[in-house]
């Protein structure tokens, strides 16, 4: 999936919301259509750092809602800083 197409979505560092918005989604309707918390999605947008630390359960579930692949939505130089 190509995000950085849309210049709206430029200045949007995480991917999670890019693709919410791309599917014209608010959060409410994916936290319903995911199962995950508001308020987790919530922060998982606007931190998207703690996206990494979520369950693997949480992701697909974020994923499968708005149908794209796992690392689509996880912002990729999170997991790189990560330490083992």
């Amino acid at each position: 999936m190509i995000l950085w197409e849309d210049p709206r979505l430029s200045k949007i560092n995480s991917n999670l919301k890019k693709i919410r918005m791309l599917r014209k989604l608010t959060q409410d309707e994916l936290a319903n259509l995911s199962g995950v918390n508001i308020k987790s999605l919530s922060a998982y947008e606007q931190q998207p750092e703690k996206l990494s630390t979520a369950s693997i359960t949480t992701v697909y579930k974020l994923s499968q809602a708005l149908n794209c692949d796992v690392m689509d939505i996880v912002n990729r130089e999170f997991l790189e800083k990560k330490e083992y």
